[in-house]
């Protein structure tokens, strides 16, 4: 670029004031809000702390994967108590199917 075109640019913008008008106590109002930020107590409920914890990648990926393998292994868990209860309840069925009348002979006698 021209290098007087840039001192004339710069000219402009020093001379340039913004025409706002800002709302009554505005200033003062920024700096109340930006002290109550900092006086906010830390909260479990306000979720900072997840954020702290993760904010570094490394913490975040052992956290996501040691979440994966826990819920893989309860998930695995859940499923072989599912299955054993399944096969107790098969076994009863079965039996039932072939003595329809082993459960009335069971509960019959006092």
């Amino acid at each position: 670029m021209n290098p007087g075109h840039d001192q004339r640019l710069d000219a402009l913008l020093r001379e340039w004031q913004p025409e706002i008008e800002l709302a009554p106590r505005f200033e003062s109002e920024v700096w109340r809000r930006i002290a109550l930020a900092q006086e906010k107590p830390a909260s479990w409920l306000n979720f900072d702390w997840l954020f702290q914890i993760t904010n570094q990648p490394k913490r975040a990926f052992a956290i996501v994967m040691t979440a994966v393998v826990l819920g893989t292994g309860l998930a695995a868990w859940q499923a072989r108590q599912n299955y054993h209860q399944e096969i107790a309840a098969s076994k009863i069925r079965y039996i039932q199917s072939v003595d329809p009348f082993l459960n009335t002979l069971l509960t019959s006698n006092p």
